[in-house]
């Protein structure tokens, strides 16, 4: 690698919307689980740049953020070291919300 690149510094970051109950519909919690998700996920794409900002803003950067990748600015983007919340954010479907079995 004799070509001079950067680095880059990936991270994910934690957020938080808190929703109180008078902003959910009635009945939300009878519903069934798909339909929760359903609704959240909607409710998510509804949101602007700066909603997603501020529920970011919500945490602290000291106990809710470290790095997760660092990898070279390049064509291919070689990683050179991850996390492995990282590794499984970039794993097939790890983007889809799946339902939680709630044990009884």
């Amino acid at each position: 690698m004799s070509e001079a690149h950067g680095l880059n510094i990936r991270f994910l970051s934690q957020g938080m919307m808190k929703l109180g109950a008078e902003q959910l519909p009635p009945g939300f919690f009878a519903w069934p689980q798909e339909e929760q998700i359903r609704w959240a996920q909607e409710y998510w794409e509804e949101r602007t740049r700066e909603d997603i900002l501020g529920a970011v803003a919500y945490l602290t950067v000291e106990e809710d953020s470290v790095p997760d990748c660092l990898e070279i600015d390049g064509d291919d983007y070689p990683v050179l070291a991850q996390t492995p919340a990282w590794k499984a954010f970039n794993a097939p479907d790890s983007q889809m919300l799946n339902p939680f079995e709630q044990e009884d």
